[in-house]
């Protein structure tokens, strides 16, 4: 394993939204800014893999944003949200691999408390939020 990706698992998050018993979404991350801070200085940026419940057959395509997800970072909205397909190298960084869950490339405007709270929250079926440091 080469640093980056030491650095990558030293910074993946996870946590799961759950209502009656049951898993609504699981919500991954890494704070890419730790992993490479050359690259990552102008923003907070993250790679954040979201799994969502099978079960609900209202739903059709299984995205942030249709599944009425809000993300936001110590109270803020993302200024970007860029799905990853299965080939993009910035994927290859996240140690979870799978089909089931969807991933994203998330830039947030600079935040200057050295704390940061990476939530995913729906009205719905509740929230999730994932500490950082600076």
């Amino acid at each position: 394993m080469d640093e980056a990706h030491e650095r990558a698992v030293e910074q993946l998050r996870s946590d799961s939204i759950v209502l009656s018993l049951e898993t609504k979404a699981i919500f991954s991350s890494l704070y890419l800014n730790k992993i490479d801070p050359v690259q990552y200085k102008d923003g907070e940026y993250f790679i954040v893999s979201v799994y969502f419940e099978k079960d609900n057959r209202t739903i059709k395509v299984r995205e942030l944003e249709t599944n009425g997800y809000e993300l936001s970072l110590n109270g803020k909205k993302a200024t970007a949200i860029e799905p990853l397909d299965e080939k993009d190298p910035r994927r290859s960084l996240m140690p979870i691999q799978n089909n089931w869950n969807r991933y994203y490339f998330i830039r947030f405007d600079s935040v200057r408390e050295t704390s940061l709270a990476l939530q995913l929250e729906n009205n719905q079926t509740g929230k999730v939020v994932l500490s950082y440091q600076k």
